[in-house]
């Protein structure tokens, strides 16, 4: 159990200096001070800064995956699912910005295979976009010329949340949802059958 609080300690330690620094201008000495830890012992924990930054991108993915599942779980209709998809999405990035920065930043610094997965969980998430959409558009509920490219258009949207937002700002993470997600309405033409 220490062990593990120890981990999570440095994927957080090294979350906040790729963020500052990016994963190249980080070496494993600077993750060490940041934490109070030599840097020889910073290796009785974790082999190299490249499995920190795999278990970093793994496990932001994997949270966008599963709050975008658990969203749709609960929603019926394309129209919800996709008022669900963007709630969670853009609730995913105003709460967990730095994360979601360093990610989308630090991807291709993974080597592989986790570059590969990583990658393949991103398709994945578009994938579940997409067939909302095509669903909502075979319903006649939504009107969309491409159901990938218009996802990929709200994918984006949410991700830039994670640049600008502020929890002390106009509005909390879930009423930035609600708003983006009418906006993703509007955007495949919505319609009540």
């Amino acid at each position: 159990m220490a062990n593990e609080q120890r981990k999570q300690q440095i994927v957080e330690a090294a979350l906040m200096l790729f963020s500052n620094r990016g994963y190249h201008g980080t070496g494993m000495e600077d993750i060490a001070r940041e934490i109070g830890m030599g840097t020889s012992s910073l290796y009785n924990h974790v082999r190299s800064k490249q499995e920190v930054l795999a278990a970093l991108v793994t496990e932001s993915m994997q949270q966008l995956l599963d709050d975008h599942a658990q969203a749709v779980a609960r929603a019926e209709g394309p129209i919800d699912k996709l008022k669900a998809s963007m709630i969670s999405h853009v609730k995913t990035h105003a709460n967990y910005s730095r994360s979601v920065r360093v990610v989308n930043a630090e991807i291709h610094s993974l080597e592989e295979p986790t570059k590969s997965e990583v990658l393949q969980m991103r398709r994945d998430y578009v994938v579940r976009w997409v067939k909302i959409v095509e669903e909502g558009r075979r319903q006649g509920l939504f009107t969309v010329d491409d159901a990938e490219i218009t996802c990929y258009a709200l994918i984006d949207m949410g991700i830039g949340v994670s640049v600008w937002f502020s929890p002390e700002g106009k509005y909390s993470a879930e009423e930035l949802g609600e708003i983006y997600a009418d906006y993703a309405l509007a955007t495949v033409s919505a319609r009540e059958s």
